[in-house]
């Protein structure tokens, strides 16, 4: 017997109760689009500072993420959530949403378009469904159920098998230490791979990975927040996630086609 994802008049189907948490996930993070470029429009934007003077917040953050919790609170009560500026949001339905309402707030800060609302959904501690929205020019893709979805086309990794064929992008941890390792790591990565980007968003590297424009990604030191949605949507469009702890103890969220992420698996697992 299928339990129920929660109330009694969600679909008892867990591909039809994903497809409705997919459906949902792109509704709150349009939703949280919007609030960014509402923001803007308004020309009131606040700019404050977290952990250290490079962790920046805004106030079209804070409104995004509002518009998010706002939807799902209304539509499912019961659910927990975990959401970048305001923490844990307890529930007891065993789904739990992932929510960055505005991942590359550095890009967004300095004027720059790479920055992405991503908003992922665990059931029982596995991601199951997720949206990404980029605002700046509106593109967007979705996951769960039987199927991915996007603004253009239909979700597919790219058909590179080879390292050598492939690009691959970087999220930099924020432990200096640790950002030293990489950038040594990034000297083996050029001669194996062709080439290396960093966008400063892993929701933007994610999407691309899962439209099939980037081959591989590794994010360095992510948090759940900023990932969840993008690994629901590449191993919904064909493509793998791995976690990795490197030797000195570096989380690495490895992501791309299935041969491109087994290369990379055996690179970082050495940092």
């Amino acid at each position: 017997m299928t339990t129920p994802i929660n109330d009694s008049d969600q679909p008892q189907d867990p591909a039809a109760a994903n497809g409705v948490l997919r459906d949902l996930a792109l509704a709150a993070a349009q939703a949280g689009s919007h609030a960014i470029l509402r923001e803007l429009r308004g020309g009131a934007l606040r700019v404050e500072t977290k952990a250290h003077p490079a962790d920046f917040v805004t106030t079209a953050d804070k409104a995004a993420e509002t518009a998010i919790l706002r939807l799902v609170a209304a539509t499912r009560p019961r659910d927990a959530v975990l959401a970048e500026e305001s923490g844990v949001h307890a529930g007891d339905s065993g789904v739990r949403w992932l929510v960055d309402p505005l991942d590359g707030t550095m890009n967004f800060v300095h004027g720059r378009r790479d920055y992405a609302v991503s908003v992922g959904v665990e059931l029982h501690g596995r991601i199951v469904a997720g949206a990404i929205v980029r605002p700046s020019d509106g593109e967007w893709a979705a996951a769960g159920g039987s199927e991915a979805i996007a603004r253009d086309s239909t979700p597919k990794v790219s058909a590179a098998v080879d390292l050598a064929d492939s690009l691959v992008g970087i999220g930099l941890p924020s432990v200096l230490d640790h950002k030293v390792r990489v950038h040594a790591f990034l000297g083996d990565l050029m001669h194996q791979a062709r080439d290396y980007r960093r966008t400063g968003s892993s929701a933007c590297e994610l999407l691309s990975v899962a439209l099939g424009v980037q081959e591989g990604y590794l994010g360095f030191g992510v948090n759940l927040w900023d990932v969840a949605a993008g690994i629901a949507l590449v191993e919904a469009a064909g493509g793998a996630c791995q976690w990795v702890t490197t030797e000195t103890g570096i989380s690495v969220l490895v992501a791309g086609t299935p041969p491109v992420t087994e290369a990379l698996v055996g690179m970082v697992k050495v940092i």
